[in-house]
């Protein structure tokens, strides 16, 4: 794990997930793939999960004061619904599949469409029915455990209730961070209880420690990036970015 061209996988793995949790939402889906030529199997996300609540833990502290609680609240109880399920679904049959990846893939198209077509004719945003956030909250808290794909789901369906840059930013930080925090007991019981191996080893939180710093120096990079694009911009990139994150389930990893 501590070869050359691993570290340099891992830090620049690293660098995108900081920016990613603090300027661009979603671009984290760029560093699963550079994670998978280092480790495999469970360790993948055993890997990635410490980079993520350290990068969460910046973003809420910076944008504490932007974080929509209102928008969070009708989420708390179907996220939950949904984690338990993907909790559940993962420690019987291990993976979702490509049946789900394309479902979801399928669902996150919709949801860019839709918002695509409202920011395109500049239709004024709209409160979610809660039909709709039952919805995305369930499939939020599922997919984060069985197909990674919670981000592109919920980056677009803040960006659909016409979330600035800002708040956009505190508020999936907050939902990310307790989300991310909640996987680290299931990771390990899972780990000790079903089949498939270990999430976490010594090893691997070595080599977390070592890429610390390129979170660092990421975050702080989102940071001084965000005040300088343009809101139409910021809400087209992260459709762009949940775009290619569909793509990249219904074609395959």
């Amino acid at each position: 794990m501590f070869t050359t061209s691993n570290l340099l996988i891992g830090l620049v793995a690293a660098l995108i997930i900081g920016l990613s949790k603090t300027a661009v939402p979603g671009g984290g889906l760029l560093a699963t793939p550079l994670f998978a030529m280092v480790v495999s199997g469970r360790l993948i996300a055993g890997v990635m999960l410490p980079v993520l609540i350290v990068a969460d833990l910046f973003a809420i502290g910076w944008y504490r004061g932007s974080r929509r609680a209102d928008v969070l609240r009708p989420l708390v109880l179907p996220v939950a619904v949904g984690f338990a399920a993907g909790t559940l679904f993962y420690a019987i049959v291990g993976s979702g599949g490509r049946v789900l990846d394309v479902c979801i893939g399928l669902i996150v198209m919709v949801m860019v469409a839709l918002q695509v077509s409202r920011l395109v004719r500049r239709t004024p945003p709209a409160d979610a029915t809660p039909l709709v956030t039952n919805v995305v909250g369930v499939t939020g808290g599922f997919t984060t455990f069985v197909a990674n794909a919670a981000g592109p789901v919920l980056n677009t369906y803040f960006t659909g209730l016409g979330l600035p840059k800002e708040p956009l930013i505190g508020t999936s930080s907050v939902f990310y961070f307790c989300v991310n925090l909640a996987k680290v007991p299931v990771y390990l019981l899972l780990g000790w209880l079903a089949t498939g191996g270990a999430f976490f080893t010594a090893e691997s939180l070595r080599y977390d420690a070592v890429l610390l710093p390129a979170v660092v120096v990421g975050v702080f990079g989102g940071r001084w990036l965000l005040p300088r694009i343009p809101q139409r911009v910021f809400s087209m990139g992260v459709l762009v970015l949940a775009f290619l994150a569909a793509v990249k389930l219904l074609v395959g990893r």
